[in-house]
């Protein structure tokens, strides 16, 4: 039997008109949101779970609102690349902006000071989340890296930081506290979301550097990372290749990675023929973009070809990404079959 995960983002019980950028809630709700998204996840039968992430306004916000020198009143617009060649893509399946302005682009908050002091207090999240889980059932606690958090600012700081990778170096010795924290409370397995790095590949390599550095001072904690091209409002907004970071991914001391390979355009396989990865490759058999619900054949499909570069004690199944944006009863229901179709092996 093969495990079973999911990427991140689970959707809140009573869904909000914008799921890209939700509205803020107390602690009191956050908790809730965490007890009712693990016991529905646990009910499904999964392997490894997240809490949901359904306390968070988005991936990126979240952090921003709640970390000394960051203004998230003064936005500034920011324009994103496509990050890679689209030759051979459906753009139909894109974000309408990518396909209006050829890139991304959203309203960011504005770094005008150092960055330090994080509220996030993850650790009592995690804690509450473990606490609610079904035994036997492991919840990771998922964090955004360091480099989208610097991308998705507006740097008017030049003079504390010169550049992104400074700026993410400020935000990953914030996301260093946070992880202190998760381990005095007996958390084991934390994942970064990297999804920017498709936007910007070549950044891959100092990216890796940083979180390498986040990841040597926690010897006793597994480590993931999940690459994908974005998920806003359930559409791709970048396209770079995981070759393409290839340099990059080759540092990498993280124990697991989690990328995208139902939906691409190209071999998600093609990055590890240069690459003996010898961790875990956790990898999307499930199309969370699209309401269609995949069949146990299909799901069968898309793990065999991994199976000719890894054991099946080596790899996860789940989505391409977090289920945030979608349905509930199309979460349930896709969830449902990469459960049944993990028990053929």
């Amino acid at each position: 039997m093969l495990k079973t995960t999911t990427v991140g983002s689970y959707p809140r019980k009573n869904k909000p008109k914008d799921t890209l950028r939700k509205s803020s809630v107390d602690n009191k709700e956050a908790l809730e949101m965490i007890r009712w998204a693990v016991e529905d996840q646990c009910q499904i039968g999964l392997d490894i779970i997240t809490d949901g992430e359904s306390y968070r306004e988005n991936m990126y916000w979240f952090y921003q609102l709640r970390v000394d020198g960051v203004d998230c009143n003064e936005k500034k617009y920011k324009q994103f690349t496509l990050g890679g060649s689209t030759e051979g893509v459906d753009l139909t399946k894109a974000h309408p902006i990518v396909q209006e302005k050829g890139g991304f682009g959203i309203e960011c908050a504005v770094v005008k000071d150092k960055v330090k002091n994080p509220r996030w207090d993850l650790a009592s999240k995690w804690r509450h989340a473990q606490d609610c889980a079904t035994k036997g059932v492991v919840v990771k606690q998922t964090i955004t890296g360091p480099h989208m958090l610097s991308r998705f600012s507006v740097n008017e700081r030049t003079d504390l930081y010169k550049n992104d990778i400074e700026l993410a170096r400020a935000f990953a010795k914030c996301i260093k506290d946070e992880i202190s924290e998760l381990e005095n409370v007996g958390c084991h397995h934390v994942q970064f979301d990297e999804p920017v790095l498709t936007e910007a590949p070549s950044e891959c390599d100092w990216a890796a550097d940083i979180i390498n550095e986040i990841i040597n001072s926690f010897p006793n904690l597994k480590f993931s990372l999940h690459i994908c091209g974005g998920n806003a409002h359930r559409k791709r907004g970048y396209f770079g290749r995981y070759t393409e970071m290839l340099e990059g991914l080759k540092k990498l001391k993280v124990h697991e990675i989690h990328l995208e390979h139902c939906t691409l355009h190209y071999n998600m396989l093609d990055v590890f023929n240069d690459w003996k990865f010898d961790g875990i490759l956790s990898f999307g058999v499930i199309d969370q973009r699209t309401d269609e619900i995949e069949t146990i054949e299909q799901i069968h499909e898309r793990i065999l070809p991994v199976l000719k570069y890894f054991e099946k004690n080596k790899i996860l199944i789940s989505s391409e990404c977090g289920f945030g944006h979608v349905p509930l009863d199309i979460t349930r229901a896709k969830l449902g079959v990469l459960v049944e179709a993990a028990k053929k092996y």
